[in-house]
């Protein structure tokens, strides 16, 4: 039986790496033939060539949707509404995925119905090469472009709260409060690019990690609060 996955890729002036980027996504089936991939880039206000590398060199392979407003979490809630999949990933345009990193989520996911949220580990790399401090070594990578997710994730705990940075630690910090069950499968299947226009280099971006922290420690009071009044 077929496995269908919804894979959601941000992407802002990504056009120096989207093309690898994808290449990645579809090399997934190198593990798992039987994979039904449904790859949505949602182009983030991208003044770059972007756009013209999607539509030259994929085509139909990829739906290229466009979301104005900025933060890679605004893209992604745009690829999680237009998502067809019972099961949803995401990559950064600028992060790769190693063959058979869906294929082993997908089966733990099966394994294990009580879990909603799959992640895997992954390692830094800097580019250019040695120009970036990094952390090459293999570690839990429990950030987007590490999960696979259960699309009803996404009808349990929301949306991700639309800030430029941070938001992904408090949405999966709410879902764990909402008592969702994630993992971590054993393989390295995620290499992060870093670079120098990465989203943590953007002081004006950083500063709303701290908005994200409140948006969380909100939600956990009122939860907090609801549950003892019940």
């Amino acid at each position: 039986m077929n496995t269908s996955v919804s894979v959601v890729m941000p992407a802002h002036n990504a056009a120096r790496f989207i093309g690898q980027a994808l290449e990645s996504v579809f090399l997934q089936r190198e593990a798992a033939a039987d994979f039904d991939l449904d790859v949505i880039v949602v182009d983030n206000d991208s003044t770059d060539a972007t756009c013209d590398c999607v539509q030259r060199d994929f085509g139909s392979k990829v739906r290229l949707m466009h979301e104005p407003k900025p933060g890679a979490a605004c893209a992604r809630n745009t690829g999680i509404a237009a998502a067809t999949a019972p099961l949803i990933a995401f990559l950064d345009a600028d992060d790769l995925w190693l063959p058979g990193k869906l294929a082993d989520q997908c089966a733990a996911l099966s394994a294990q119905p009580d879990v909603s949220l799959a992640f895997c580990y992954g390692e830094e790399f800097s580019d250019p090469p040695a120009a970036f401090p990094c952390n090459p070594e293999s570690r839990p990578f429990m950030g987007p472009s590490g999960l696979l997710a259960r699309r009803d994730v996404f009808d349990v705990a929301g949306p991700l709260p639309e800030f430029r940075c941070g938001e992904f630690i408090a949405w999966y910090g709410w879902a764990q409060t909402l008592g969702l069950k994630s993992l971590v499968v054993p393989g390295s299947f995620v290499r992060r690019r870093v670079h120098g226009d990465n989203t943590t280099r953007n002081r004006q971006a950083r500063a709303e990690y701290t908005q994200a922290m409140h948006w969380l420690m909100e939600r956990r009071r009122a939860h907090a609060a609801g549950a003892a009044g019940r």
